[in-house]
């Protein structure tokens, strides 16, 4: 009977799970991957479901479960550090208690709990403790006998970083550093005080850091007050924290800023705001602090162990810089990292210990180059599968049976300056893609940097890419003796294919650095002439070799750009769908998945918004027809014409000028639309305030799940009419994935703002077109989606407007509206009666003062919430008698008339739901109550045309 043993790591952060089988990694994988939330750190159920799956297991046929961490000891940790620092903290121990007591204190019933839901079954469960984990995945699978450990990370239960030996099955822990004197959470606290997010942007910081002048007095300084002022750095490596300066022990943030403003003269950098050269210089400072503490933690394992062999694991690990520095010191023959070194990897780890450790098993070293099997363990498609996917997202691909064909075309793409999504077997496990799941450029272009982090992976500028190069040629470019399968050393370029840089190369801006041509190889060859670099070995993965050998036939070089197949804003992809939907959402030119092979101009088009110029007769996919009569128009950038009746409109700056008025009055004998208009005329909404590039507009989209489920589930081939577009934020965020969607406003200079942001980004499948929505200049019958998100509350007959828009949807496409609702939007208008009468802008009263930043936004925000001079409410048995009026069918609301949750990340928002009954339509409303408070009291309703 085979010995299964499954290992995990939840609840912090990048959670997995990993299966030995007979001491063999059947499969590993993040589970971000399968939930698309990045670093997720909730229990890994998919991941668990994944690996089980792969090696067919039912959870009844493993033989034990580990655990990553002793979660008693980590409580014990959080407990007497409250009390070591007390008072300090007590506010945010108080709020933070309840969330330990039930994640860490009874870790062990909520492990038992999530594992109860893969089925019956007995499985004892051990805990290993972290940095134990850490220090089997480094050493269980590397290539060597015997090998010093060194683990570092943030914090485990009590321990930061730990020395060890392994011999044969054991490992011996050394010397510890305890908690709150941490590497990682130094290195931490300065990602965070250079506006980078923690535990996820610190290899930003360390991409930033060679943008820093190493000549400069700054830089010195900035060392001398590091390690004079923040951390005492002993002869072995350990380190004592000035704990004066860093308040994470104690709170959600990592450092006393006021005193970090005093003692580096420097305030803590906004995220998103430019990086000028003092938060470089910072970087480069505590790069060199942090490559100096890894020193010394070396050395001082060299002296405990006297091995000529080195592992690693932890977070820390995953500096490779400091990794490289370590290989070229001598100190060690050789050094093995674990690819998975964060606390992903923890879940192999802690699998390792129960099969090594608690039951005894002997190691056995017949694998090369090491266990992981290239960290080539996650998910693989059939041919069938893809096909399928393919067929179903509308995808046009071509079907190569022949790799050796294949591999020539990417390759002959490549040299052509394209890039390429490239989509293969395994999934990997670790943060780093190794040419399974991996976006492809050529290295020898000086434009490829630029256009992989601004219109691929829609991220800073100044982030470098790695080379993959065959492992057989690593010395014809870098000074570097032995392969590098992971991604996880730097080393240098070689000087010969250097290019000298001029004498005030650190004077010159970042940019100006950037893009000074440092070799003959650009795109890969970092600032300081360095480069991260995945070594490609045949036998490991020979369809990433002969792809390179190809591309070396055709250019003579063989070494190619990889980055990880993923949008800054998500988690590396992992299913053929996943890549599609990124391949669309970017500038990528070509997609292989498998043997398929997609081009970006042969995917499928929804409408065309301009017709050639001199066109003689309506393009029947042009979506614009006229708003006096319905006939089709001829639009073309210069103006838009009726070929029946003659009739012109304007075009100005890109925008079809076809707003006709109504005779609607309202509100004093006012017109209730001429009103509105100008009060958007004057302040515009959304704002685009801190939301000025694509990623920037990604990131907003992402954190509002409806946008997101929006933009995963309408097909690419859609054409999409956003209603009431104001500033078209919507519409140039589901356009950003080579959709065809028009907006359509009736503020010019809303539809201003748009346009611009749409021209300046290249989103070039995006319109603009100021219309009417009484009277739009669009075509009956023509959208296969039809949204109108929180506009037609602010008309004067929103039934009728409705009626209208549901009109422009074809027969079985989907109409969306969000209106304020009866009930919960009362709420608001109570505490806009008690702003009125008392001018409190306090977050009690409403979540989202204080949250709003940006000036421009916050104004925006308020005059739509506060001020705005018209809108009504509804229900949804009222919205649902419109649709009986249009001949539309129900699909879907948001909350949902029959109960349930209001909206969850596996929501598919276009299968027919139950409507319910009268009865829990009201329940639904009245406990969407709340929503008023937090969301301004609104709701959708999705139909569909019979």
């Amino acid at each position: 009977m085979r010995n299964t043993i499954l290992g995990l790591s939840a609840f912090y952060h990048d959670s997995a799970a990993a299966l030995l089988i007979d001491g063999e990694i059947a499969a590993a994988a993040h589970e971000e991957r399968f939930t698309r939330k990045k670093h997720d750190s909730s229990f890994p159920i998919n991941a668990v479901r994944y690996v089980l799956q792969e090696a067919g297991l039912d959870f009844k046929d493993l033989t034990a479960v580990a655990f990553y961490d002793k979660p008693f000891l980590k409580f014990e940790r959080l407990l007497e550090t409250y009390h070591g620092f007390s008072p300090r903290g007590l506010v945010s121990f108080q709020s933070a208690i309840p969330v330990w007591i039930k994640e860490k204190l009874f870790m062990k019933r909520l492990l038992k709990e999530q594992l109860a839901t893969l089925g019956e079954g007995k499985v004892p469960i051990y805990y290993p403790e972290h940095h134990l984990s850490h220090a089997a995945s480094a050493f269980y699978p590397s290539p060597f006998e015997e090998a010093a450990i060194v683990t570092g990370d943030g914090v485990g239960e009590w321990a930061t970083t730990t020395i060890g030996y392994g011999q044969g099955n054991k490992i011996t822990l050394l010397k510890e550093l305890h908690f709150p004197h941490s590497v990682g959470l130094l290195y931490s606290a300065f990602t965070y005080y250079t506006g980078f997010m923690v535990n996820s942007g610190e290899y930003k910081l360390m991409g930033l850091a060679p943008y820093g002048n190493p000549d400069s007095p700054r830089v010195q300084e900035f060392k001398r007050k590091i390690t004079s002022d923040l951390v005492d750095i002993r002869k072995d490596g350990s380190i004592l924290l000035n704990m004066n300066y860093f308040s994470y022990a104690t709170s959600l943030r990592m450092v006393y800023e006021d005193k970090w403003e005093r003692l580096f003269g420097v305030p803590r950098r906004k995220g998103e705001s430019e990086i000028s050269q003092v938060y470089m210089d910072m970087a480069l400072a505590i790069q060199q602090v942090t490559e100096e503490i890894v020193m010394r933690l070396c050395r001082t394992a060299v002296e405990l162990t006297k091995s000529k062999y080195l592992v690693l694991a932890g977070g820390v690990a995953l500096n490779c810089v400091a990794n490289g520095k370590v290989l070229r010191s001598g100190m060690f023959e050789d050094i093995w990292i674990q690819p998975a070194a964060g606390d992903a990897g923890g879940a192999l780890g802690a699998a390792y210990a129960v099969w090594h450790i608690r039951e005894g098993n002997r190691r056995i070293l017949n694998c090369r180059p090491d266990a992981m099997h290239g960290a080539y363990l996650g998910p693989s498609f059939s041919d069938r599968e893809i096909e399928r996917i393919l067929a179903n997202c509308g995808a046009v691909s071509s079907y190569y049976e022949s790799f050796d064909e294949l591999a020539k075309l990417v390759a002959t793409r490549l040299a052509d300056g394209k890039v390429i999504g490239w989509f293969q077997g395994r999934m990997e496990y670790g943060p780093r893609a190794l040419g399974n799941r991996s976006i492809l450029g050529d290295p020898r272009s000086p434009e490829m940097q630029k256009k992989l982090n601004l219109k691929i992976k829609y991220r800073e500028g100044f982030r470098p890419f790695a080379p993959s190069v065959l492992e057989e040629d690593i010395q014809t470019y870098f000074e570097l003796d032995r392969p590098s399968p992971y991604m996880l050393l730097v080393a240098p370029v070689r000087a010969d294919r250097r290019v000298t840089a001029p004498s005030d190369y650190h004077e010159k801006g970042l940019y100006e650095r950037l893009y000074f041509l440092r070799s003959d190889i650009p795109s890969i060859t970092h600032i300081d002439y360095s480069a991260r670099i995945q070594s490609v070995s045949k036998d490991v993965n020979p369809r990433y070799w002969q792809l390179i050998r190809e591309f070396k036939t055709l250019t003579g070089y063989s070494v190619i750009v990889n980055t990880s197949f993923n949008l800054s804003t998500e988690p590396i992809v992992c299913t053929p769908q996943e890549a599609y939907h990124t391949f669309m959402q970017s500038e990528m030119d070509v997609l292989v998945l498998e043997n398929f092979v997609l081009q970006k101009d042969e995917q499928p088009v929804g409408f065309r918004a301009w017709a050639d110029e001199g066109a003689s007769r309506p393009d029947p996919d042009s979506p614009y027809a006229d708003p006096r009569t319905g006939d089709p128009l001829i639009v073309t950038p210069t103006g838009a014409i009726n070929p029946a009746t003659d009739t012109r409109y304007e075009v100005e700056d890109g925008i079809p000028r076809l707003f006709l008025p109504t005779d609607d009055k309202e509100l004093d004998g006012a017109n209730v639309t001429d009103i509105v208009r100008k009060f958007y005329e004057k302040t515009p909404f959304p704002n685009y305030d801190n939301v000025d590039n694509v990623r920037a507009l990604l990131q907003k989209a992402g954190r509002g799940l409806f946008a997101r489920l929006l933009n995963e589930q309408i097909p690419f081939d859609a054409r999409v009419a956003d209603i009431g577009c104001g500033t078209g934020q919507l519409t140039n965020f589901l356009a950003i994935a080579h959709r065809s969607v028009l907006g359509t406003d009736m503020c010019g200079n809303s539809l201003a703002l748009a346009h611009q942001f749409a021209i300046t980004h290249g989103i070039d499948r995006a319109a603009f077109a100021q219309m009417n929505l009484f009277r739009p200049g669009l075509r009956d019958g023509f959208f296969d989606f039809v949204i109108s998100n929180g506009v037609l509350h602010h008309t004067n007959d929103p039934r009728r407007a409705f009626a209208r828009i549901s009109r422009l949807a074809k027969p079985g496409g989907y109409v969306l509206v969000g209106l304020y609702h009866a009930y919960s939007r009362q709420l608001h208008y109570a505490r806009r009666a008690l702003f009125r009468l008392s001018g409190i802008t306090s977050r009690v009263l409403d979540p989202h003062f204080g949250r709003v930043g940006a000036g421009g936004k916050r104004e925006a925000w308020f005059q739509d919430q506060y001020c705005h001079p018209h809108e009504s409410c509804h229900t949804l048995d009222e919205v649902l008698s419109w649709l009986e009026e249009n001949n539309l069918e129900f699909v879907n609301a948001i909350p949902k008339p029959a109960g349930g949750p209001q909206l969850t990340a596996d929501e598919r928002l276009f299968e027919p739901k139950d409507r319910g009954t009268l009865a829990s339509r009201v329940w639904s409303q009245l406990c969407s109550l709340s929503s008023g408070y937090r969301e301004g009291g609104f709701f959708i309703v999705i139909s569909r045309r019979r």
